[in-house]
């Protein structure tokens, strides 16, 4: 007879359990590709727990018998906007003597199942015969694909009992078997180095831990362009393996890489691009985000990395100033070291730079930046202090407190009574500065 679609209830096929999926992700009423693979797990689980329950019936038996390898999940539907897929269990099989009837292995799926459910429910609990702890394995796939506030509830078939997977109850029942767990994740960091016999890079990430990851060849040139470079940051999407205290223990796969370079400037300009018109007090030009975008990309492929990076601000006029001067105080004295500034034009890409000098006229020199981005990067290699001890400290810089915001706030204090402060002269002059 021909392989044929069996059920216990002829061509109709009656739900046998309907996971729900709950967290931001499934608000919208869509349920991600990913946690098919969630699906998946929950069934390897499913029949490998009903295999073992028939077993434990029949010690007689060294194999299953024919048929009961067949049963399988399927999603019938969606319910509740598709956060609920409704699982039924068919089989595919040939029915031939010797078959083991579908409804009795229904019988020993659905006692699978309730085992699993007062499982997650009861984490803490002495397991049960019926229940062998190595099967707990199974949890570092099911409900992997959650993340953080996210979960999976699952009820008995009598709806008796409701238990919810999350990612701290399925870490607790790894836990059980192992001394470790897997799960999904990202983590970035920048390339320290790589062995392309080897095929994997060591990331070192922010807490100075560091991790061997697998590459593939598609990765090499990107790699290789990033190796030292602490301003490239790499993203690592990935399966990882994490000890007890959540910390990381080994890279197992990779899901997705990419590097940004000079991270900081980038995501700097990011901030940037999300101004609101009247961002200052109820005032400000929102910045050209083409223009915006442009200057970025121009940055972020050309900035030196042993220059100190810039504080980058944006200008009531829609435009941006980029300063290298320190804002802090002597004691109780305000104070500014440095003085270097780049005043950007955005509306017609150029920059003017300056270097105010006490009793004499800062240096000044204009750039068109749109057409020659390599003499602006030039000068500010001849111009701009190096980075000191090779730190990043100085990335925190690039959305602090800038003279010119200094300023800003003094100037719209005056207006509105609370300060004597009457020109950004005045500010320069209150930091030390002669021009």
């Amino acid at each position: 007879m021909e392989d044929s679609v069996v059920s216990s209830a002829g061509s109709a096929h009656p739900i046998f359990v309907q996971p729900k999926f709950t967290g931001r992700r499934f608000d919208n009423h869509a349920l991600p590709v990913d946690v098919a693979a969630d699906l998946k797990a929950y069934q390897a689980l499913l029949v490998a727990l009903a295999k073992h329950l028939f077993l434990l019936d029949n010690p007689d038996r060294k194999k299953m018998p024919r048929g009961f390898g067949d049963v399988h999940l399927a999603i019938q539907g969606m319910d509740d906007g598709s956060t609920r897929p409704a699982l039924v269990l068919v089989t595919v099989a040939s029915v031939t003597a010797g078959s083991m009837p579908f409804e009795d292995c229904v019988d020993y799926f659905s006692q699978s199942h309730d085992l699993i459910v007062k499982r997650i429910a009861a984490p803490d609990s002495p397991l049960p015969k019926e229940f062998p702890k190595k099967l707990l394995s199974h949890f570092n796939q099911f409900g992997r694909s959650l993340r953080e506030n996210e979960a999976v509830e699952l009820q008995t078939l009598d709806r008796a009992q409701t238990a919810v997977l999350n990612h701290e109850m399925r870490k607790k029942l790894v836990l059980t078997l192992d001394e470790s767990y897997e799960r999904e994740t990202e983590i970035s960091g920048y390339i320290w180095e790589a062995d392309f016999e080897k095929y994997t890079f060591k990331l070192r990430i922010d807490n100075d831990t560091y991790a061997i990851v697998p590459m593939s060849e598609e990765d090499y040139d990107q790699v290789r362009q990033s190796i030292g470079h602490k301003r490239d940051r790499a993203f690592v999407k990935c399966i990882a393996v994490y000890d007890s205290h959540d910390h990381l223990k080994k890279v197992i796969e990779v899901e997705s890489f990419d590097v940004i370079k000079n991270y900081y400037i980038a995501k700097r300009f990011d901030t940037l691009g999300q101004l609101d018109g009247g961002w200052c007090d109820g005032r400000g030009i929102v910045p050209d985000v083409a223009n915006l975008k442009a200057l970025a990309r121009m940055l972020a492929e050309s900035y030196p990395e042993h220059l100190c990076l810039p504080t980058i601000t944006p200008t009531l006029d829609g435009n941006l100033l980029m300063e290298w001067g320190t804002i802090g105080h002597a004691g109780a004295t305000p104070c500014y070291g440095g003085g270097q500034w780049v005043n950007i034009n955005l509306s017609n890409m150029s920059a003017d730079f300056q270097y105010p000098r006490a009793n004499e006229e800062g240096v000044a020199k204009h750039f068109d930046l749109h057409n020659d981005i390599e003499s602006f990067i030039a000068f500010l290699l001849d111009h701009i202090p190096k980075e000191a001890n090779g730190t990043l400290s100085e990335a925190m810089a690039l959305d602090a407190p800038s003279l010119y915001t200094i300023a800003a706030e003094r100037l719209a204090d005056h207006e509105a009574g609370r300060s004597t402060v009457h020109s950004l002269e005045d500010v320069m002059r209150e930091y030390g500065l002669a021009h």
